[in-house]
C-alpha cells in the first residue's frame, strides 16, 4: 500500500515509487525535466518510454488489448486520441494547484489533461543556402527548393499529422498542396530532430518543423531562420494526462504539478519552448503569443477524417 509517494520493502526501508511516462516529446528535454523533478522529489522515479506519437499510441493500444497498460502518465501530440481516452473515462480528473490562472484553453475536460507548453509547426530555412526567404507554406513547392525541402512523416510524428490535417482542411491549400510537394520531390524524416539538424547543416534548404527546434538551432549559432507562415502556423497540442487506473496517481500528480510550476515553466523557456504561464515570458527569438497567427483546425474534422487523411497521404507519397 502506498504511503505518500514511498513504500517499504521487506527490510522496512523505503523504496522508490516509479511513474511510467509514455511520451513523444524530445528525449533530451523530457529527460532533463524529469531529472530535475526527481531531485526535487526524492522517492519518486520517472521511467520514460519515448518514441513517435503513432508508435506511442500503438504501444498503448497493444497493452490495452492484452489487459496490461503500463503507462501512468501520457504526453504526446495527438489531441484526438486524448479526447478518446477522456470519452472512455480512462483519464484522471485533477485540478493542479499550479494551473490556477492558466488560460482555460490549456485545460481540457475539467482537468483530465493539460497543455504544459506551446508548440507550433512553422518553416525554417538555411540562411547560407536561401537568398529569398520563404514567407508562405506554398513556398515549399517552389522549384528553388526542388529536392531540398522536407517535413516529418505524419505516420510517425504527431506534429506532422496535425500539420497534414490543418493544411488539408484549409480551402486555399488542401490535397493539391501535397500533390505539388510530391512533384517538387519533397523529402521526409521520421522526426523533427533530424529536420532541424539537416536544415542547419544545409542538406535541406527549407523544412517544415516545430518552432522550438528551429529556434534553438538559430540561438546556438546555426545559419537557421524561423518563418511564421502568412497563412498561419499550425498549433500542436501536446497534452499531459494521468491514467485513471494508475496505482501511483499521487506521484503522477506531483509530476504534472512540477511541469506547471514556475520552476518547470522556466525550464521549458530555457529549453526554447513558449511556456503556458505568461508570467514566465518567451524564449530568445520567439514572438509574443498574441503576435502568432494560427491556422484554424476543426478538431471534429480531425476526428472524422483520421484514417482518410492517412490514406490520402499514402496515396500521394507512398509509405513514408
Amino acid at each position: 500500500m502506498l504511503v505518500g509517494c514511498s513504500d517499504k520493502n521487506a527490510s522496512g526501508k523505503n523504496k522508490d515509487v516509479t511513474v511510467h511516462l509514455y511520451t513523444s516529446e524530445s528525449q533530451d528535454q523530457v529527460g532533463e525535466m524529469m531529472k530535475e523533478f526527481e531531485k526535487e522529489n526524492p522517492g519518486i522515479k520517472v521511467e520514460i518510454f519515448r518514441t513517435g506519437t503513432e508508435q506511442v499510441i500503438a504501444k498503448m493500444e497493444a497493452e490495452r488489448q492484452s489487459g496490461g497498460l503500463v503507462a501512468d502518465m501520457v504526453w504526446f501530440a495527438d489531441i484526438d486520441y486524448f479526447n478518446s481516452l477522456s470519452e472512455e473515462d480512462l483519464l484522471e480528473e485533477y485540478k493542479s494547484p499550479n494551473a490556477e490562472g492558466l488560460d482555460e484553453s490549456f485545460i481540457y475536460n475539467n482537468g483530465k489533461y493539460y497543455e504544459v507548453r506551446q508548440i507550433f509547426n512553422v518553416l525554417a530555412y538555411n540562411t547560407t543556402q536561401v537568398k529569398n526567404a520563404p514567407t508562405s507554406w506554398n513556398d515549399l513547392y517552389s522549384t528553388d527548393y526542388k529536392g531540398k525541402a522536407a517535413m516529418a512523416s505524419p505516420n510517425y510524428s504527431g506534429a506532422a499529422f496535425l500539420t497534414l490535417a490543418s493544411i488539408v482542411h484549409n480551402d486555399d491549400l488542401g490535397w493539391d498542396y501535397f500533390k505539388s510537394l510530391k512533384e517538387n520531390d519533397l523529402k521526409f524524416e521520421q522526426g523533427n530532430g533530424a529536420l532541424a539538424s539537416k536544415v542547419a547543416s544545409g542538406e535541406y534548404h527549407v523544412v517544415s518543423v516545430v518552432d522550438f527546434m528551429a529556434r534553438n538551432a538559430k540561438n546556438e549559432g546555426s545559419p537557421v531562420e524561423v518563418v511564421w507562415p502568412e497563412e498561419g502556423a499550425v498549433i500542436i497540442p501536446t497534452p499531459v494526462g494521468i491514467m485513471k487506473d494508475s496505482e501511483v496517481k499521487d506521484a503522477a500528480k506531483k509530476v504534472l504539478d512540477f511541469l506547471l510550476s514556475k520552476q518547470g515553466q522556466e525550464m521549458f523557456k530555457d529549453q526554447g519552448y513558449i511556456p503556458v504561464n505568461p508570467e514566465v515570458g518567451v524564449p530568445e527569438n520567439a514572438p509574443d503569443t498574441d503576435e502568432i497567427n494560427i491556422m484554424p483546425l476543426d478538431f471534429d474534422f480531425l476526428k472524422e477524417n483520421r484514417e482518410s487523411l492517412k490514406t490520402g497521404f499514402s496515396d500521394i507519397f507512398g509509405e513514408q
